[in-house]
């Protein structure tokens, strides 16, 4: 049975996230109902991971088997036809029956961005979180290296049944082009709202308003987050095969 990857991109301003839920739109929903359409069978898709409402994705991997062995540049101009504006598939191929979006992947890159400014950036704005204090970059930087390597990131998710919460962060960067902060993240898989409490706890630390004796507790799967940054900042940038 031919089996097919798809990268995408998508705005998920307007999304419910990446899973398809009953009675809400999202992107996997409307992946399916196109390529149902194009093929004339119902297709499941499997998607790399989840995303939050409202989280925006640069580059998204996901698969589908099909009966039919369809041409991959007709796939994908049919695809971008259909699809509505808030999403794009940038590229089709055919891979191996194995190959599986979730499973396959060997890691991934998360942006965040932050307009650190009183004045509201209209393009940006559904981009970034918008802090309105001045933020030390310095000192931000040094609180976002504390959460590179091993730890137990419990107090930093949403706990799933039985997840195993030890991850390593292979690497946490700053690129400050002011007022526009810019935060990476590398680990070969993430935990849910992992990566904006990191976020949010790293800023609200460096404005003052919690203690560094919060972080060394929340490194040590202790207590939990005080903020999650919001949605909107957050981006899906790369997902590595």
């Amino acid at each position: 049975m031919p089996n097919y990857l798809l990268r995408l991109a998508f705005v998920g301003t307007n999304f419910y996230g990446w899973q398809v839920q009953p009675n809400l739109r999202t992107v996997q929903g409307e992946i399916q109902k196109a390529l149902s359409q194009i093929l004339c069978e119902d297709v499941k898709v499997t998607g790399c991971c989840r995303t939050d409402s409202g989280v925006h994705a640069l580059d998204y991997i996901a698969n589908f088997k099909t009966q039919k062995d369809f041409p991959e540049e007709k796939l994908l101009k049919a695809l971008n036809g259909i699809l509505p504006k808030d999403v794009g598939v940038y590229a089709v191929k055919k891979v191996s029956e194995e190959f599986n979006a979730r499973y396959s992947v060997k890691g991934k890159v998360y942006l965040y961005k932050i307009w650190n400014s009183e004045v509201r950036n209209p393009f940006l704005y559904p981009f970034s979180w918008q802090v309105k204090r001045e933020i030390n970059t310095e000192v931000l930087r040094n609180i976002l290296k504390k959460f590179e390597g091993t730890h137990d990131f419990r107090a930093l998710t949403k706990l799933e049944e039985e997840r195993n919460t030890v991850i390593n962060l292979e690497e946490v960067s700053l690129n400050v082009e002011y007022p526009l902060i810019e935060i990476r993240l590398k680990a070969s898989h993430f935990l849910r709202y992992m990566v904006r409490r990191i976020v949010g706890t790293a800023v609200k630390i460096s404005l003052g308003l919690y203690s560094e004796e919060v972080l060394e507790e929340l490194l040590q799967g202790k207590g939990n987050s005080p903020y999650t940054a919001p949605p909107q900042g957050l981006h899906l940038e790369k997902v590595l095969l």
